[in-house]
Order: C-alpha cells, then structure tokens, then sequence
C-alpha cells in the first residue's frame, strides 16, 4: 500500500433489509434490480446516517447491488458525500442457486471446499476471498481520513475477521451483522494482517464450519 494512504478510521455495515432479505431469497447478481430496499430498510438506512452522525464520514464505498447501493445513497445524500461503488465488494457469486432460498445455497456452502466453484459458476470461494482483499486495498488507499463501507455480510466478514485475526468461515445462516449496523474497524491491525494474507486471503475464512459465529 502506498505510504500516502490517509484512511486512518473505517466504520463498515452491512445493507440494510431488502425485498429478497424478508422472502429469504438470495440475489447476488449485482445486475439485478429484484431485490430493492424495503420501508423498513429505508428507515434503517436513515437511522445509520443518524447513527454517524459525528463520525465525520467524508466518502461511502459500496458494492454495485443494489440494496447496498440505496442504503450508501441514503446515507451519503444525509452527509453530502460521494459514493463509491466496486465490484469488489459484491457477494460471491450464487449461480444455480440466484433467486432461491437462502438454505440451499448455506447448505451448499457449508458442504463445499474453497476451491469448488460454485455451481453455475467458475467462481471459488477462495476466488472471492482475494476479492475482498482486493476490496480492502482499494479502500485504505482513498485519500479521506474516514470511510463508510456497505457491503454484503461475506465481505464485511472477511474485513472484520481479518482485523480481528479470527479465522470463521462464511455461514450464511450466521450473517455475523444486522441490517445497517456500523461498525468501527481497527485499521492499524488491518493494514497490519493484509501483509500477512496476499498469498492466501482465504486463510480469515478457513476455520471448522461447526465454529461460525452470529
């Protein structure tokens, strides 16, 4: 990372609630407009804009799917910022499972090794693990001093957890975040493990599947 990095204070929520969230449905597809906020999450976007109130945010990165990109909108439009979107942040990709039940493709996942793509798909999970570390370089190299980021519960995992230096794996059943909840990052310790994970960034997802946390 470039010495003239200046993000020193990252705060990450997952989305708030959306269509397919309360019919239990994936929509991974970031193309898709099938699963937009609900009222609810709206008013959950608002209440996270209120939540930062003083956290003096000056720029919001978000994945391309659409319920992070309404809830980033919401937010940004309170405090007069940009919004970022990339790629990066999208969740893995669901394949034959898009627009099916949730359970199918956490069952799938839990059975699954890092390197099988997802069925449908050309896509590992390890695949998406060095997406998000990709995703992480991407936002500590922004020149503002603190960044949002709203993404989906797998990134948000892998950034939380490679901080942390805990090892989870991805569950789905378990999305360790509620809807639109900030939480605060320790950037030091994740400037700090990224060195350490280049080679293998699926390494803060490897640990025993019976061990996932909520």
């Amino acid at each position: 990372m470039s010495p003239s990095a200046s993000v020193d204070r990252l705060f990450v929520a997952r989305h708030a609630e959306s269509e397919y969230n309360v019919k239990g449905l994936i929509n991974a597809d970031p193309s898709s407009e099938r699963s937009p906020l609900t009222v609810r999450g709206r008013l959950q976007a608002r209440s996270l804009a209120d939540r930062l109130a003083t956290s003096k945010i000056e720029v919001c990165v978000t994945s391309e799917t659409l319920r992070a990109v309404q809830t980033a909108g919401i937010v940004a439009h309170a405090f007069s910022i940009p919004v970022v979107r990339t790629s990066l942040l999208d969740d893995p990709p669901a394949g034959i499972f898009e627009d099916g039940p949730v359970e199918a493709f956490a069952d799938w996942m839990n059975a699954c090794d890092a390197d099988t793509p997802v069925p449908g798909t050309t896509v590992t999970l390890r695949d998406s693990a060095r997406r998000y570390f990709d995703a992480v370089s991407l936002v500590l190299e922004r020149p503002e001093g603190t960044v949002l980021t709203v993404a989906h519960a797998p990134a948000l995992r892998w950034i939380v957890q490679a901080a942390q230096k805990r090892n989870d794996p991805l569950n789905y059943r378990q999305p360790l975040f509620a809807y639109a909840d900030p939480v605060k990052v320790d950037v030091v310790a994740l400037r700090q493990r990224l060195a350490s994970l280049a080679s293998d960034p699926f390494e803060v997802l490897s640990g025993s599947k019976e061990t996932g946390y909520a």
